[in-house]
């Protein structure tokens, strides 16, 4: 396999058939990610709510929205254990979500022969380099990294997503699967220093 060999697809309005699969499948694995327990503990541990938390750790998942920061001042989202699945701030992210998914016109994805160090580096470096571009002409770009995991409970979407990508057979490796469309500009994402990643030898 070449250093850089690896095959891009795209679906998108002319599409309707594909883009429904996609969106079914994207809107079954974030709703499973959402209600099993240990997956949405994952993402709690590094769930920084409102702009203190955010300057603090500079890191991780961030959330903005009034509603979970009033909640989360008032004590009311409790980030030790797991929401129920009918826990409003779970349905309210599902809601949401689908809706975001309904209007999605684009879905991209990249397949790669091959799951080696340097064939997952290729992957990425292909992908900012889409992601960059994208951005340049007013495109926006959001990952979909929940069908793409290998645990018990997202058996399902997990192979219909292989399935729909072509990408069944064992050798092959989706390294990106990502929608795409037009979105309201963001700022950068707080990050923390150089200083704050080196290690003292």
């Amino acid at each position: 396999m070449k250093p850089n060999s690896l095959r891009f697809g795209f679906a998108g309005l002319d599409q309707p058939d594909a883009l429904r699969r996609h969106r079914a499948i994207a809107a079954e694995a974030w709703h499973i990610e959402l209600t099993t327990p240990r997956t949405i503990m994952e993402s709690y541990r590094v769930l920084r709510v409102g702009a203190a938390e955010i300057g603090r750790h500079r890191d991780g998942l961030f959330v903005l929205d009034r509603i979970p920061v009033l909640m989360n001042q008032a004590g009311l989202f409790d980030r030790s254990r797991p929401p129920a699945p009918d826990d409003y701030v779970t349905t309210s992210q599902i809601k949401d979500f689908d809706a975001r998914l309904d209007s999605t016109p684009g879905f991209l994805w990249m397949v790669t022969d091959g799951n080696d160090r340097s064939t997952q580096v290729n992957a990425g470096r292909a992908y900012a380099r889409v992601q960059l571009t994208a951005t340049a002409v007013g495109i926006a770009l959001q990952p979909l990294q929940q069908a793409l995991q290998e645990y018990p409970e997202q058996a399902k979407p997990h192979a219909e997503v292989r399935s729909l990508l072509d990408a069944s057979q064992s050798n092959l490796t989706v390294q990106m699967w990502a929608r795409a469309g037009f979105a309201p500009p963001v700022g950068p994402a707080p990050r923390r220093g150089v200083d704050a990643q080196l290690v003292q030898a």
